[in-house]
């Protein structure tokens, strides 16, 4: 039978690729694409415009954070140190709804790291959207503001390039925007967020950058650094001889000079490509125009030259061995209530058409809704349901099928009700891929949603080759299935940014397989998966992570399966949470896909090509009720397996730590409950 359940997934999953089902306005499969895009174009233009005038006209919150605090003003009783420091301004907005850590985060030149914010909407009737910029201009060394930026890694199309990085500057341009739900709080630290995070970098080998600033005839001003150009200078190529040398890039990745700016331009969110026939020679300094208006003012890209190269790596090695070097930047949250209009529906007919108005932003349920094939919304459709305590129920006859299909840029807020299969499941009528909420490169946010009767709550694959990335939230939220109850694949090589899976506050139950399971395959992997203060419980697992170059990050939780979680690639962090295996014990194995169900805690198999690594963390419990709470099975020649136990409370029937000696096993912490430790576990606790 457990193989048999296994096995399933390649049937249930085999539909997706062609299961394109009606499109946003009617049932048919076959609505027009052109239409069905002008809709969304004109629906997402509408609302863009509606929220920038408000922004313009109603700010309502602006919070101003000091990174490094510059003065003994800003960081009294702050201890000094090479680290950063956050403070915060607030006008017009309860200083309670704004929280800055105020704790020290180390830095130097190479590292990164993620912005302590918090915004809370909680106890507010109301959407909140804000907008977040960032000013360097408190540094006062131009040297730190051409070496340290602040970006999102998430995926979208600026002016139809695909960038898989957005910077934030000082200017309504380069801004990063969160909408936050009723009752919803924002958080980011290096620990965990809730969110996409605003990050922090300090690059290393200033190679050239974009700014905003004036270059003409009378020579250039540079108002502000916005994102950096990076390359390999192993390989590149400069003009060093010769009485005439410039010192400037010949050959950079082994293209030209052209061609690389070429591609730079083709993916960072600016209109055209860089044309280096229309480069602006000032002093004998070449600037590149990227986003310039007739009297030179806008974007500009600069390429340094190998002398100023070899004098910014100077700076960083004597910036390491300075002590108490403070640096300011200023970030601007402007926030605003989001007005609806809101349209009432009752019927699958009226709620197909209420998707398509762009004039709707609201759409709410006022009795259930069932419906007999898919609600479809694509090309870049921005819309919002609000089930108001009733049911979107499939009630169609198909034994493949998805209630809700989000993809190709599009958005989509489902909050407060139900989405209810119809009983499709292996061994109720036969139907084995039933699905919730299917999202291909799109944009999904549920709020105190419930799902049954359904093999899969949520499936997501960006696979589609288009290099769009997914960010899917799941807040407040109890999804119950038979099968996967999240399904999350990423889409490889396709993109730079990982998809993204947020789920907090949330129960996912899977009756027969995992809650939560990931994709081995070649080019279904680059995610980034968020768990905060949870339930998964699975009866094989509740987390199948294969994948690599993923990570997980799990804060607070509770998983059960009959093995706890079992992961055969990427990272995975668990802190203050619980971890259980509740199944028969079975010897660890290298399983070709899959995972030996071995009864353990967390099972880590390192038996593919790529690493994997777990690492347990505070005041976490793993338990296995008759097999070991932690072990580790390598694989010789396969990719590196690695347990790290930093912390923590473990005890399992047959002991708390158990490996084939492939890998590393480390111990720095833990209370291991009198457990026999293998001899060559590495243990750093003990003298």
């Amino acid at each position: 039978m457990i193989k048999d359940l296994k096995e399933k997934l390649n049937i249930l999953r085999g539909r997706a690729a062609n299961n394109d089902a009606t499109d946003i306005d009617s049932g048919s499969a076959d609505q027009t694409d052109v239409d069905a895009k002008n809709a969304a174009d004109i629906a997402r233009i509408k609302k863009v415009v509606r929220r920038q005038g408000l922004l313009a006209i109603g700010t309502l919150v602006v919070v101003g954070i000091l990174l490094f605090a510059m003065t003994s003003a800003w960081y009294t009783n702050v201890s000094k140190t090479s680290a950063l420091t956050f403070k915060s301004m607030v006008w017009g907005f309860d200083t309670d709804k704004i929280t800055v850590s105020d704790r020290h985060i180390p830095v130097a030149p190479g590292k990164s790291g993620v912005v302590p914010l918090e915004v809370d909407n909680s106890g507010e009737r109301d959407s909140v959207e804000i907008h977040v910029t960032m000013s360097k201009t408190p540094m006062n060394d131009d040297a730190l503001r051409r070496r340290i930026y602040f970006y999102a890694d998430y995926s979208t199309r600026l002016n139809d390039e695909l960038v898989s990085r957005v910077y934030l500057g000082s200017t309504d341009d380069d801004y990063f925007s969160y909408v936050l739900l009723p009752g919803q709080k924002l958080m980011m630290s290096d620990e965990y967020y809730n969110d996409t995070p605003i990050k922090w970098e300090w690059v290393y080998d200033v190679e050239g950058y974009y700014f905003r600033g004036t270059v003409n005839a009378n020579g250039a001003v540079l108002d502000e650094y916005v994102r950096p150009i990076q390359y390999d200078l192993d390989r590149a190529t400069f003009d060093l001889t010769g009485a005439n040398a410039t010192g400037r890039p010949v050959t950079i990745d082994g293209a030209s000079l052209d061609q690389f700016l070429n591609n730079l331009t083709t993916t960072d969110g600016y209109a055209g490509d860089i044309d280096t026939t229309d480069a602006v020679v000032v002093n004998g300094t070449v600037y590149y125009p990227i986003d310039v208006s007739a009297n030179g003012n806008g974007v500009w890209a600069y390429l340094c030259t190998y002398g100023e190269i070899e004098r910014e790596i100077a700076y960083d090695t004597e910036f390491s061995s300075l002590e108490e070097k403070l640096i300011g930047a200023t970030v601007t949250i402007s926030a605003v209530n989001i007005p609806s209009r809101t349209e009432a529906v009752g019927t699958a007919e009226e709620l197909w058409t209420a998707l398509s108005d762009p004039t709707v932003d609201v759409v709410e349920l006022n009795n259930d809704v069932a419906i007999t094939s898919a609600v479809s919304l694509r090309d870049d459709v921005c819309a919002t349901i609000d089930l108001n305590g009733f049911a979107i129920e499939y009630a169609g006859t198909g034994t493949s099928y998805a209630a809700i299909i989000v993809r190709d840029g599009a958005e989509l807020t489902v909050m407060n009700g139900d989405i209810v299969g119809n009983g499709g499941s292996s061994g109720v009528g036969g139907r084995v891929s039933s699905i919730g909420i299917e999202a291909i490169d799109a944009e999904v946010t549920l709020s105190n949603v419930r799902m049954r009767d359904l093999d899969t709550a949520v499936y997501v694959a960006d696979v589609s080759g288009t290099g769009d990335d997914s960010v899917i939230r799941i807040y407040g939220c109890d999804l119950e299935t038979f099968s996967p109850t999240v399904y999350f694949m990423g889409n490889g090589v396709a993109s730079d940014a990982p998809s993204q899976l947020i789920i907090e506050n949330s129960t996912l139950t899977s009756t027969a397989y995992a809650a939560l399971t990931g994709q081995g395959s070649t080019n279904r992997w680059g995610t980034e998966i968020t768990i905060l203060d949870s339930t998964l419980t699975g009866y094989f697992t509740a987390i199948y992570q294969p994948q690599q170059r993923s990570s997980t990050l799990i804060c607070r939780s509770e998983l059960t399966g009959i093995t706890g979680i079992a992961v055969k690639g990427g990272t995975v962090n668990i802190t203050d949470s619980t971890v259980t295996g509740t199944g028969p014990h079975a010897n660890a194995a290298a399983s070709g896909s899959g995972w030996a169900d071995t009864g353990d805690g967390i099972y880590v198999e390192a038996v593919y090509d790529w690493n994997v690594s777990v690492s347990v963390n505070g005041e976490s419990t793993v338990t296995s009720q008759h097999s070991y709470a932690t072990e580790l099975f390598g694989k010789a020649g396969a990719g590196e397996g690695k347990i790290i136990l930093n912390d923590g409370s473990y005890a399992g029937a047959l002991g708390a730590v158990n490996w084939n000696s492939i890998g590393i096993f480390q111990i720095y912490g833990g209370n291991f409950n009198g457990s026999v430790i293998p001899a060559d576990v590495t243990r750093f606790d003990v003298d």
